[in-house]
């Protein structure tokens, strides 16, 4: 049966419109912010089975606190010896590097082709990803330590000057900022943004977690805790998730801000809590990583490392949890049966935290190397 022209331009337009409702397999393989995304959710549905191989080693002039982005094949991080580094994802072998005038602390974010990070040099840049060409730089009046997220064509970033900072992604235009109130037992901003639904949350060591329009910068709500925030805010079905210095990790309602339960920690953390559909994981510094019920913030398990943990975990839905320790180790935890499944031991605290893909593994170490794990294919 011959069809009519007419049906067969609909027929292909259906096609093209399906096709184009479907992700990219790349983009589905990427990890291209820190914590994995806007949210800050590092759960991925495919994690590494255990046991790892090195894959490769790739080496910098300083210690590597940021965390690695993935994102086209290539492996993004900052090196404290102040340069920039893009990485084969494949070989391990340096594509370009980037030098700036500070040491780097802040994890990249990848985006429409472009790679943005901050330095302590006060500058916060936007490089081409592909080449590492410079396409602009804003300059911040203080260090800029925390990690930028990408959302609506802004660049937001907080610097060490109190202000957060939202940035024009093309031009680097700055489009407005926000002030945070300055105290001289708590300053500054380590806390990195989060976006959800039009609004940025962020927070300072001066204890406040605000919500503010992505747009205007106007505020929504601010809440003001008890102690210094390090955390990064963490966002999963309309709530948010943050633990302060003080030892207590935040349920709250992210649109009206108000506090849906508190847990008290009894010990101290630095890291970012990890958001599955039920449960969040939190890392301490001592050494301990204990999983919370998300519904009233319940201890559910306790899994003791041999060191400080200040890598933020990412956790996989086949059960296995990646997570850096103080004592050098990359870690994976079968949470099925609470026992660690593997380790990897780097030559420096890994306080980066690791981005996971369906077969591979990216983390640097203090010890100056970017690593890549792999899986059997």
């Amino acid at each position: 049966m011959q069809l009519a022209k007419s049906t067969i331009s609909k027929l292909l337009a259906a096609t093209t419109l399906s096709l184009a409702l479907i992700p990219a397999t790349s983009a589905l393989a990427d990890w291209p912010m820190f914590l994995k995304n806007d949210k800050h959710l590092t759960y991925v549905e495919k994690a590494p089975v255990p046991p790892l191989s090195l894959k490769w080693r790739a080496r910098t002039d300083g210690p590597v606190y940021s965390s690695p982005v993935a994102y086209k094949g290539k492996v993004f991080a900052g090196s404290y010896d102040t340069s920039f580094y893009s990485i084969n994802a494949d070989s391990g072998e340096v594509a370009w590097k980037f030098k700036t005038g500070g040491e780097i602390y802040s994890s990249p974010a990848v985006s429409d082709g472009a790679v943005y990070f901050g330095s302590r040099d006060g500058f916060v840049y936007a490089l081409d990803a592909e080449t590492g060409k410079l396409l602009w730089k804003y300059e911040t009046e203080g260090p800029v330590v925390t990690s930028p997220v990408v959302a609506e064509g802004r660049v937001l970033i907080g610097s060490k000057d109190l202000y957060l900072y939202a940035l024009n992604a093309k031009t680097g235009a700055r489009e407005w900022r926000n002030k945070l109130p300055d105290y001289e037992k708590y300053s500054g901003i380590y806390s990195s943004p989060a976006y959800a639904d039009g609004s940025v949350f962020y927070a300072g060591k001066n204890g406040i977690l605000y919500s503010a329009s992505v747009k205007s910068g106007g505020r929504n709500w601010a809440l003001r805790f008890e102690s210094a925030i390090y955390s990064s805010p963490v966002i999963k079905d309309g709530t948010l998730y943050i633990s302060s210095y003080n030892r207590t990790l935040y349920s709250i309602d992210a649109k009206t801000g108000k506090i849906q339960w508190r847990k008290n920690l009894g010990d101290l953390a630095y890291a970012t809590p990890s958001v599955t559909s039920d449960k969040l994981y939190q890392g301490f510094k001592n050494g301990h990583l204990k999983a919370f019920n998300r519904k009233d913030g319940s201890e559910t398990a306790d899994y003791k490392f041999p060191d400080e943990i200040n890598s933020s975990a990412s956790v996989g839905g086949n059960g296995f949890i990646y997570v850096g320790c103080d004592d050098g180790g990359l870690y994976a935890v079968d949470t099925r049966s609470g026992v660690i499944a593997w380790k990897y031991m780097t030559e420096g605290s890994v306080q980066s935290s690791p981005a996971v893909l369906d077969r591979a593994v990216y983390v640097g170490s203090e010890d100056g190397s970017i690593y890549a794990f792999e899986t059997a294919r």
